[in-house]
């Protein structure tokens, strides 16, 4: 009998506790990545993502061969595919480490279903998050939190650093059972992960995906960046931050690895780093409550959490938005951030709310057109991330403060960019606007959206 063990979100071997305990069974271990795109639907992964991700499979591939296991590619629907592969290949149980997606508990649930009836043993890890949602409510009505600030101080107050210990697999040996070879399966190629046109292949030059590199990249931030982290993280000409979001969203490095060593240096080491670490461990959480608000509040994906903001709260100007889209608005830090997600498949994470605010606020386009474009352009597209962060800033989800995120691009790029370096970096110089050619006014786009934000307080006020 063998075992069969389903890679999703975890494209890793060290801290991976689905392939531990498969490897703990003592049987035949079968590996298999299933692309489920229609599945998926309009949330299948964007051309950079499926960049990132055939480079990942690619990386494990190679990892687990050394383990005497083969990874094997299918394109299927989930369900269907498992089954059948269950019947085929005499396999006693299923291991796969559960995804947080509304759309993909679905299917989850309906494979468990399918494989009990038949008496299979399945193993569902939870991985990937601090606390389980269902299990961290509010203390006074016992409902989902909806503002991160108490969301935080109750997590950072319940977490015990003793429970991050990690099995770093490091000694684990080759199975004595040869490699499994399975038939109908498709080779990584077959997938067709990489669009024809190889606009991707500039990726590579920013970007090394796989488990080695999310370690080395850890180990960097952690010995060399970390300590300025606190300053430096909003400076985007500066690589100040740990650049390990894409890394975390595939699996490559768990969350439980990094709060390990932050654990080591707030509670060993001590001292000036301390501080750095406990920004760092928060920005962690915030990826924690993206999780969180979107398994409580599943509609959030596509909607606004604030009903208020309903489709006619929105303008519709199909030229302004392909400008911003394309980095020609004539605001040269939101045109640097829109060349720099373009050419590297990333943004800084301050220019990301300042172009946010600009479309959502100023311009007054929806919030789902902007992330709809950075879904398909970013590396680290991710669903939890990208529904909280753009519904934050355009003041209609968690957290909401509608009056206080209308960010001003250029007192912003005064203060954070303050020489131009990364202005004068992905322009290259060759911009020739000035400010009056800008799409927008921004004095006076502030004072509509003002407006349009508070008819819709009065209104709720009104109800």
């Amino acid at each position: 009998m063998n075992t069969l063990l389903w890679f999703q979100r975890d494209l890793r071997l060290n801290d991976n506790p689905a392939l531990n305990w498969a490897l703990q069974q003592g049987k035949p271990v079968i590996a298999i990545y299933i692309y489920s795109h229609e599945e998926d639907a309009m949330w299948t992964e964007g051309g950079a993502s499926r960049w990132w991700l055939h480079q990942s499979l690619k990386r494990l591939s190679e990892d687990l061969l050394k383990l005497n296991i083969r990874l094997q590619f299918l394109k299927a629907n989930s369900v269907t595919a498992i089954t059948q592969l269950v019947k085929d290949n005499q396999v006693s149980s299923v291991v796969w480490t559960n995804r947080h997606e509304p759309h993909r508990i679905q299917y989850e649930n309906r494979i468990e279903n399918e494989l009990q009836k038949n008496s299979i043993e399945v193993e569902r890890i939870i991985d990937g998050l601090i606390r389980h949602p269902n299990r961290f409510l509010t203390a006074s009505n016992n409902t989902p939190y909806r503002v991160f600030t108490p969301f935080y101080k109750k997590l950072r107050r319940e977490m015990n650093f003793n429970d991050y210990h990690i099995s770093r697999n490091n000694n684990i040996k080759p199975m004595d059972h040869p490699a499994q070879q399975i038939k109908n399966t498709l080779t990584l190629e077959q997938l067709t992960l990489l669009d024809d046109h190889s606009w991707h292949e500039k990726l590579h030059n920013y970007w090394n995906p796989g488990e080695q590199s999310a370690g080395e990249k850890l180990d960097t931030f952690i010995n060399d960046a970390l300590i300025n982290y606190q300053t430096e993280r909003d400076i985007p000409e500066i690589d100040g931050t740990s650049s390990l979001s894409p890394h975390l969203h595939f699996g490559e490095i768990s969350v439980q690895q990094i709060i390990t060593q932050l654990a080591f240096l707030i509670e060993i080491q001590g001292g000036n780093i301390i501080q750095p670490a406990e920004v760092f461990l928060r920005q962690l959480v915030w990826r924690e409550f993206a999780r969180y608000t979107l398994w409580h509040f599943p509609g959030t994906s596509t909607q606004s959490m604030n009903s208020k903001f309903t489709d006619k709260f929105w303008h519709t100007d199909k030229v302004n938005f392909n400008k911003w889209k394309s980095g020609e608005t004539g605001i040269p830090i939101i045109d640097a951030g829109m060349k720099q997600l373009w050419e590297t498949g990333i943004m800084h994470n301050r220019v990301r709310m300042l172009v946010a605010s600009l479309l959502t606020k100023n311009m007054g386009i929806s919030w789902q057109q902007g992330a709809s474009w950075f879904w398909d352009t970013l590396i680290d597209a991710d669903l939890a991330n990208n529904t909280m962060g753009w519904q934050w800033v355009a003041g209609c989800g968690v957290d909401a403060a509608p009056y206080y995120r209308i960010f001003n691009p250029e007192t912003q790029a005064k203060k954070f960019d303050k020489h131009s370096r990364y202005i004068n970096h992905w322009l290259d110089n060759t911009s020739t606007m000035k400010p009056s050619d800008a799409i927008v006014d921004l004095a006076t786009s502030r004072v509509s959206a003002l407006e349009r934000y508070n008819d819709v307080i009065r209104q709720a006020k009104a109800n």
